[in-house]
């Protein structure tokens, strides 16, 4: 696996649930939980945005608890 540029993660409101964000030299998006560092999600760009879009528009609202 390449080189990746990690963000700060995202954290819910317990602090525990953290997501965090990186990108490949090539702009390649890639997710990973930091409890679970060495289980990435390497998604398309699209993939992302649309992700995005949905979570924006609440269609992934259903998904909370």
């Amino acid at each position: 696996m390449p080189e990746i540029q990690w963000q700060e993660p995202f954290c819910g409101n317990s602090g525990n649930a953290c997501i965090q964000i990186g990108h490949t030299a090539d702009g390649t998006p890639i997710l990973r939980e930091t409890a679970r560092p060495h289980e990435l999600l390497v998604i398309t760009r699209d993939g992302l945005r649309n992700f995005i879009e949905a979570a924006k528009r609440g269609d992934l609202d259903h998904l909370t608890v």
